[in-house]
C-alpha cells in the first residue's frame, strides 16, 4: 500500500508542476490543469507529433515515450551534463518541479548543431539517453557502424542523437505491436507435433482473444522475465495492475492453439539459467524420494515404498523438503538416480510466468474424461486430428526392426522418439536341420527387438506392415499406475491420493466457468482449491469441524468469477499439460498461434514446406 501512496504523490506533484512548464514556454497557466489536453501542449512545446499521444495510454509503451518526453523537457532548458540527464531520466518526479520552480531555470535556444560548442556540450547526454533507450543493443550498433567507417555529419546531429530519435521510435513501435497485435514465439519441445514441430518460428495472435495489457509494464522492452544469460528479473513488481483485456474478434474455441501464461509458474526452480521447473512438482516428488531414501524402500526392481504408507509421513517430508528448497538447494542423492543442486525459488507475476503454447480441448462447462487414451468431452469422443501422436510398442523377431534413416526421412520421426531395446522373453518356432530326411520344429528362447516410437495412429498402422514384426500396442497407462517406477508422486492432477487418475485414464472432471457455482466436498476440495485461492485470489482454510472457510466465512459453495479451459498436448504421450497442472484461467491466456514463419528441423535443417504456412 505504501508504495503506491508514494508513487501517487510523486505523479502528482509531477503534473502539477506543467503549468509552470508551460508558463515559462509562453503557454497559457490553465492548459497544464487538465487531462489529456496538457499531454498535446507538451507534446506541441517540444515539437512532437500530436499523435503521440495515443502512445500514453499503453502500458510500457507510455513509460518509454515519457522519458524521451522527460529528457526533451530537460533539453529546453539547456540541461545536458550527465548529472540533469540521469536526474531527469530516473528522478523525473523531482526534476520537473526543479526545472518549473527554480527561477534560475530558463528557457534556452535550440541546440544549434553547426556550433561545435553546443554539440560538444551534449556529447555524454546523447550517449547517456541513447543507453536508456537501446541498453547496450543501442551502443553495440553504434559501435559496429562506427568501425565500419560511419561519422557524424559536419552541422548536422550526432549520430547518437540520430539514433536515439530513431531505435526510440522503433522500439515504441515494436512494444506496441508485440503488445497489442502480434509476437514471436519458438517451439523448443516436441509436446505439440505433429501439429507444431520442435524448430517452428510462428506469430501468435493477440487480437482475436483481445490483448491482455502488461500487469507488470515497468521492464525491459522485448524481455519476457529475466535479462538474458542472468538469473536477473528484467521487471519490478513493486507497480502492477490488475488484469484486464482488450475487445477481441473471436471466443476461446475447442480446438484452438493457444499460448498462454504456465498457470504453476507462480512458484519456479531456479536451475540451469532456466527458470522453468514446476516447484510444486519436484517438491511433492523429492518429498517422496527422501522418504524411500530414509525407509530404504528400495531395491534391485526400484521403489517399493506404498502409497498408504507415505500418507502419514508426506507432511514432515514436505516441509523438510520445501525448506531445502527455499534455502537454495541442498537436495540429496535419490535411490533413482541425482537430484542435483538447484539455484532457490523464484515467484513470477502471472504475465511474467513462462509462455507455453497447447490445444484448448475443453471449455468452462465442459465434463472431460479420457478412457484409455480417448478423450471424450461431454460423453462424446473428440474429433481427433490426424496429427495426434502416441508412444507405440512394437516387438520384432530376431534380426528384424525398423531402420532410423527410414521412420525420420518418411515420417519425420526423430531419433529421441524413437528408442531400440532387446528383450529376451519370447520364444520363436524354429527348424532343427540336424535329423536326416525330417523337418523338425522347437521352441528356443530368442531376443527380440522392442521398438518404441511415438507417432499417429495411422503411421502406427503403416509401420505395422515392417517385416519381422510380432506384435503392435499402443502404450496405457490404467488407472491407479504405479508412478514411483519413475521416482514420482501423483504426478497427474489433481496430485492427490484420493484420486488414482493416470497420465491415459483420467477424470470425469467439470472446468469451472464463470458464474458456476460449485457445492464444496472433500473432493471438489481437493480438485478446485488452487483455482479458488490463487487464480481467484482468495484465502480459504478449514477449521477444526472440518468446515470451509473462503476469505474468513463458512462457505458451502463456491461461484467462479472467470473461465477456465483445459489444453493439452497433441503428443498425447509426451506433454506436460493440464494433466499435470489443472486449468488455465482466462486472464492467463496470451493469443492464439497464427502462422509459422520459419522452421529448422533440428536434424536434418531447414523445413522449406513449413514456411509462411498457417497452424491448425
Amino acid at each position: 500500500m505504501i508504495p503506491y501512496i508514494l508513487l501517487t504523490l510523486m505523479i502528482l506533484v509531477y503534473f502539477l508542476s506543467f503549468w509552470k512548464i508551460f508558463e515559462k514556454n509562453g503557454r497559457k497557466k490553465w492548459e497544464g490543469f487538465i487531462p489529456i489536453y496538457n499531454i498535446y501542449v507538451w507534446l506541441k512545446i517540444l515539437k512532437k507529433p500530436w499523435w503521440w499521444i495515443f502512445f500514453f495510454p499503453i502500458p510500457l509503451v507510455n513509460l518509454i515515450v515519457a522519458v524521451g518526453c522527460n529528457v526533451e523537457t530537460a533539453r529546453l532548458f539547456g540541461k545536458y551534463t550527465v548529472k540533469d540527464t540521469f536526474l531527469m531520466i530516473l528522478l523525473p518526479w523531482y526534476y520537473i518541479p526543479f526545472l518549473a520552480f527554480d527561477d534560475k531555470n530558463i528557457i534556452e535556444k535550440p541546440t544549434d548543431w553547426t556550433n561545435e560548442n553546443d554539440r560538444n556540450i551534449r556529447k555524454w547526454h546523447d550517449q547517456i539517453t541513447l543507453f536508456f533507450i537501446a541498453p547496450i543493443v543501442g551502443h553495440a550498433l553504434f559501435i559496429v557502424f562506427r568501425i565500419f567507417g560511419s561519422k557524424d555529419k559536419p552541422k548536422k546531429k550526432t549520430m547518437a542523437a540520430d539514433w536515439t530519435n530513431a531505435l526510440g521510435f522503433a522500439i515504441v513501435a515494436a512494444s506496441i505491436i508485440r503488445s497489442l497485435f502480434f509476437e514471436a514465439f519458438t517451439i523448443p519441445t516436441g509436446s505439440m507435433e505433429k501439429t507444431m514441430r520442435i524448430g517452428d518460428y510462428l506469430f501468435v495472435n493477440k487480437m482475436k482473444y483481445g490483448a491482455k495489457l502488461p500487469q507488470t509494464p515497468i521492464s525491459v522492452p522485448f524481455v519476457h522475465n529475466r535479462l538474458p544469460f542472468t538469473f536477473i528479473p528484467s521487471y519490478v513488481d513493486w507497480f502492477s495492475s490488475d488484469y484486464r483485456r482488450l475487445f477481441g474478434y473471436g471466443k476461446i474455441k475447442r480446438g484452438d492453439i493457444m499460448v498462454f501464461n504456465w498457470p504453476v509458474g507462480d512458484s519456479v526452480i531456479v536451475h540451469d539459467g532456466v527458470i522453468a521447473h514446476d516447484y510444486y512438482a519436484i517438491l511433492r516428488n523429492q518429498a517422496f524420494l527422501n522418504c524411500v531414501r530414509d525407509l530404504k524402500a528400495y531395491n534391485a526392481n526400484g521403489i517399493n515404498l506404498s502409497y498408504d504408507r507415505y500418507q502419514s509421513l508426506e507432511s514432515k517430508y514436505l516441509n523438510a523438503a520445501r525448506q531445502k528448497l527455499i534455502n537454495g538447494g541442498g537436495l540429496t542423492q535419490s535411490p533413482v538416480g541425482p537430484i542435483e543442486k538447484t539455484g532457490g525459488i523464484a515467484t513470477l507475476p502471472i504475465d511474467k510466468k513462462e509462455n507455453y503454447i497447447k490445444r484448448c480441448v475443453a471449455i468452462g462447462g465442459d465434463t472431460l474424461e479420457i478412457i484409455d487414451n480417448l478423450l471424450y468431452i461431454n460423453s462424446q469422443l473428440e474429433d481427433k486430428k490426424d496429427e495426434v501422436i502416441f508412444s507405440y510398442n512394437f516387438y520384432f523377431k530376431p534380426g528384424s526392426y525398423i531402420p532410423q534413416d527410414k521412420i525420420l526421412e518418411d515420417f519425420e520421426i526423430y531419433n529421441d522418439q524413437h528408442t531400440r531395446s532387446k528383450i529376451e522373453n519370447k520364444y520363436i518356432s524354429i527348424i532343427d536341420t540336424s535329423y536326416k530326411d525330417s523337418l523338425v520344429y522347437i521352441n528356443k528362447l530368442a531376443a527380440f527387438s522392442k521398438e518404441q516410437i511415438t507417432c499417429s495412429p495411422q503411421t502406427a498402422k503403416m509401420l505395422s506392415r515392417y517385416p519381422g514384426l510380432d506384435s503392435m500396442s499402443q502404450e496405457v497407462h490404467p488407472r491407479g499406475f504405479n508412478y514411483t517406477l519413475y521416482g514420482q508422486y501423483y504426478p497427474y492432477f489433481p496430485n492427490h491420493a484420493d484420486f488414482n487418475w493416470s497420465r491415459d485414464n483420467f477424470g470425469p472432471l467439470i472446468i469451472p466457468k464463470k458464474g458456476w457455482s460449485v457445492d464444496l466436498n472433500d473432493s471438489t476440495w481437493v480438485l478446485y482449491k488452487r483455482a479458488i485461492e490463487v487464480y481467484e485470489k482468495n484465502t480459504v482454510s478449514i477449521n477444526s469441524k472440518g468446515d470451509y472457510l473462503i476469505n474468513g466465512e463458512l462457505s458451502k459453495s463456491y461461484t467462479f468469477k472467470q473461465n477456465y479451459y483445459w489444453l493439452m498436448g497433441d503428443n498425447r504421450h509426451g506433454s506436460a499439460d493440464s494433466r499435470c497442472w489443472g486449468f488455465v484461467p482466462e486472464d492467463h491466456v496470451v493469443g492464439t498461434a497464427s502462422f509459422v514463419w520459419f522452421s529448422k528441423h533440428p536434424e536434418t535443417g531447414i523445413r522449406w514446406s513449413r514456411i509462411f504456412s498457417t497452424v491448425h
